[in-house]
């Protein structure tokens, strides 16, 4: 039945491509020159039907001249000159305006003087009483004193002709005007019909309509009228009435003056056009009849001798390929060249050797997949795993897989995202769209875990082919191709591990002081801090508040120095000390001091130690200690303290206060690491910075006493990542450089040291700000008599827990970094406020008297 499909589909083109390359281009090649010959004669009939259409005209116009002669007869006449010059009105009256009576196709008279006033009129023609209803009338006689034309009256359209009233010899100057008018009837309109055989028509704008035969109406006209009235001029048309074309034309009607009065219509019927047109049909008919019976005969020729015999030598070699034998070779094949049956033949003969070779290339094949180390299997629209899958396939999923739902062999235990693949494989088969398709395949699983296993999954779809029967094989096969990366990822998670080993190392050894200083300071935390802490006076909501500093102070040190363990733990502290501080149960002093206990933070290191042992060996034992004039802090000390107590004197002070400014470092030295480790989170998080610039910081200090508040401006430094800067594709959006700025300047002004860190970014959002602290009962709800002002809401980001970040992370979110520094400038006499553009920046100034981290200004 295919078979009969595939020929039927032949034949069908086969006349398509004939019909399209002969027959179409014959016919519009057919149809183009009748138009051109109808496009001729149209033209013919149009220039005749304007020759009648102002022939029509000018007969009308010439009505006047034949009335023109009695206008001068009486217009040249001495007794009517006197009349008019001594207003002898009956003699007027009685000597011309009896024309109308005694002379034939005169309706109407009318005698003016030379201003337009009527004297005499009859005819009772509204325009020729009083004055004169068409001023163009004495504007003309000024030029021409004898002249006719057409006018349009108030009893219809008329020919009146004018001359001046002068003596017999016309030599007198005018005293005035004889006007002789005819009206236009129907009889007049078919007298033109008979000279220019064709029918006419006047339709004029005040309804009046004049025609030469009853089968033309005022209706008909109107659309006429219409066209040249909005400036089209003469019209035509050519269009066929039963057996006959007509040419019909209209122009417009004008006055004397040349204004359109109305619609002159002409109507000629053509027969030597309507027989050069039937002609030219009959023609093209025999025509295309002849061009269809010689088309019909070729075909039958291509397919008697070409089409029949290649039908049968397909089916035969379809044969072949299906491996089914053929004893005898159809009749029309027989009838074919001779190399088509020697080719059938050789085609039998090469099917055999193929059936072996194609067997021989399976089983290989499947021996190659079934080795390959991946697994490969397919499924149909049914979402059935198929017979047929290699070896590797058994060894992953540990059963047979044939005929089990591909989303129960990837998720026997997660009942979820087995109904997430079905989902998504069902929608993708049901999808029409081939956009769609590919966006809904786009969402299947790249990987997998079954049980200690790790496995790559690739998908690839394979579109039905021509030949395909089966309903499952319709809808196209998924192949699912399996790969064990088990091993990968576990050389991956390896890799990465020793990574970040060495990105400790290397930022221990490159911060030796900072890694010692920190640990010293971790150390007394755990030792000495924690126990006064607990065994102070506090509440326990304020003991716990004062540790979250702490804690949120070392992860940020210990994560400038990337040390891997102890820093997840810090920040899952944290955690555990929010969830104690929300809690409606409070802790008791008892229950908290036994809480610290059992935490055991000094062990907390181990692990990091054990690796910087691993790596460092030996040399890890200086790495912990802090040289001052090659001294050890602990003998630095000691010496201080031995000088004190032998040295009294004034001078001796004197001189024992500048040596204690050995041990003193340069401010910049306690923070020149925060430019790399902000430029480190940039990178991580996509940021893009100009090189941090540092300027100033080359007074001393104590860095005993500065310590804790250098340590503390991690926050800030974080903050600037976190919500300062903006993302490059934003920053060219606002029109900033993709590149953020940062500077970090220190000033030394009299006895104060002011640290600015500023950046370009974009600001703090305060009104965020004011309905965090809002929410968070760090501020009392709006007040529009007391507004806050911008600068009072921006320093509310010092406030405890106050945090604009939704999430909490190992890098913001807990809303303590500010405080802590705000609390560690105050421990030193000093303060921080913030200043803030929105879309320009923020800027953290932090101010502290010098006296107070060096021993200078208490000397003698």
């Amino acid at each position: 039945m295919q078979i009969k499909n595939k020929q039927r589909s032949f034949m069908a083109e086969l006349l398509i491509w004939v019909g399209l390359l002969i027959v179409v281009p014959l016919v519009a090649v057919a149809f183009l020159f009748y138009q051109h010959e109808m496009s001729g004669m149209t033209r013919i009939e149009q220039e005749k039907s304007t020759q009648t259409s102002r022939a029509a005209h000018k007969m009308v116009e010439r009505l006047g001249d034949t009335i023109l002669g009695v206008t001068v007869t009486n217009g040249y006449w001495e007794e009517n000159r006197q009349a008019v010059l001594n207003h002898d009105l009956t003699w007027i009256e009685d000597s011309v305006g009896v024309v109308p009576n005694v002379v034939p196709n005169i309706d109407f008279v009318a005698e003016t003087d030379l201003q337009g006033n009527v004297l005499v009129q009859t005819g009772d023609v509204a325009e020729f009483t009083g004055q004169i209803g068409f001023p163009f009338l004495l504007e003309r006689f000024q030029k021409d004193q004898q002249f006719s034309g057409v006018v349009n009256t108030s009893k219809g359209i008329a020919v009146i002709a004018v001359a001046p009233v002068t003596n017999n010899k016309g030599e007198a100057a005018p005293v005035g005007l004889v006007i002789f008018g005819r009206l236009l009837t129907n009889e007049i309109i078919m007298g033109l019909k008979d000279t220019l055989q064709a029918d006419i028509a006047l339709l004029l704008h005040s309804g009046q309509f004049l025609s030469s035969t009853e089968g033309l109406s005022a209706e008909q006209l109107k659309t006429y009228m219409n066209g040249t009235e909005t400036g089209n001029g003469e019209q035509f048309k050519l269009e066929r009435r039963q057996q006959v074309f007509v040419s019909q034309s209209a122009a417009p009607l004008l006055d004397m003056s040349g204004k359109q009065i109305g619609t002159l219509y002409a109507e000629i019927p053509t027969r030597s056009t309507t027989e050069a047109a039937d002609r030219l049909g009959t023609l093209g008919l025999y025509a295309l009849s002849g061009m269809l019976l010689l088309l019909l005969l070729v075909i039958l020729l291509v397919r008697q001798r070409i089409i029949l015999p290649l039908r049968h030598f397909s089916l035969t070699l379809e044969e072949v390929a299906a491996g089914r034998p053929v004893n005898e070779l159809p009749k029309h094949v027989q009838h074919a060249e001779a190399q088509i049956v020697g080719a059938i033949e050789k085609i039998m003969q090469w099917n055999k050797v193929l059936e072996e070779t194609v067997a021989g290339r399976t089983a290989s094949i499947r021996t190659l997949l079934d080795n390959a180390r991946q697994g490969f299997m397919s499924l149909g629209a049914d979402l059935l795993v198929m017979d047929e899958y290699s070896v590797e396939c058994t060894r992953i999923f540990k059963q047979d897989i044939a005929g089990k739902r591909l989303a129960e062999v990837f998720y026997a235990e997660d009942k979820q995202e087995a109904q997430l693949l079905e989902t998504i494989l069902g929608e993708f088969y049901n999808e029409p769209d081939e956009w769609k398709r590919e966006l809904i395949f786009s969402l299947l699983p790249e990987e997998i875990k079954l049980q200690d296993k790790v496995i790559q999954i690739e998908f690839k779809y394979l579109a039905a082919s021509e030949d395909t029967l089966t309903p499952k094989e319709q809808a196209g096969i998924i192949m699912v191709m399996l790969t064990d990366i088990t091993e990968t990822r576990r050389l991956e998670e390896l890799m990465s591990r020793e990574r970040k080993r060495l990105q400790m190392v290397v930022h221990v050894i490159t911060h030796s002081e900072d890694y010692a200083q920190i640990i010293r300071s971790f150390e007394s935390f755990c030792d000495i801090e924690l126990i006064e802490i607990s065994g102070s006076i506090d509440s326990v909501e304020e003991k716990l508040l004062s540790i979250y500093k702490s804690i949120h102070t070392f992860k940020g040190s210990f994560a400038l120095l990337q040390f891997i363990h102890i820093v997840p733990r810090l920040h899952q502290l944290e955690s555990d000390l929010t969830e104690l501080l929300a809690h409606e149960e409070k802790l008791s002093a008892a229950g908290l001091e036994l809480w610290l206990q059992n935490l055991q933070l000094h062990d907390w290191l181990e692990e990091d130690s054990l690796l910087l042992k691993e790596v460092l060996g030996d040399a890890m034992s200086e790495m912990g200690m802090e040289y001052e004039v090659k001294l050890t802090k602990a003998e630095w000390q000691h010496l201080e303290k031995e000088l004190r107590a032998r040295l009294t004197d004034t001078e001796d002070r004197l001189w024992l206060a500048g040596l204690k400014q050995w041990r003193f470092k340069p401010l910049k030295a306690l923070i020149q690491h925060y430019p790399a480790y902000l430029s480190e989170m940039a990178e991580r998080d996509g940021l893009l910075l100009h090189p941090i610039v540092l300027r100033g910081g080359d007074v001393l200090v104590d860095p005993e006493k500065l310590g804790g508040l250098t340590q503390s401006l991690i926050h800030i430094v974080r903050n600037i990542v976190v919500h300062g800067i903006e993302s490059p594709e934003e920053r060219l959006e606002m029109g900033k450089d993709e590149y953020a700025t940062v500077n970090f300047f220190v000033e030394h002004e009299d006895n104060e040291l002011v640290l600015t860190i500023s950046d370009n970014g974009r600001g703090i959002d305060l009104d965020a700000v004011r309905s965090r602290a809002e929410s968070s009962g760090l501020l009392p709800p709006y007040n529009e008599l007391k507004p806050l002002s911008n600068e009072q809401i921006a320093e509310l980001i010092f406030k405890d827990q106050l945090s604009t970040t939704k999430q909490a992370t190992e890098w913001s979110g807990r809303g303590i970094g500010l405080s802590a520094v705000k609390a560690e400038a105050e421990k030193l006499g000093g303060t921080i406020r913030v200043a803030t553009i929105k879309g320009g920046g923020t800027k953290f100034i932090v101010k502290f008297p010098y006296d107070n981290i060096t021993a200078v200004g208490k000397v003698g």
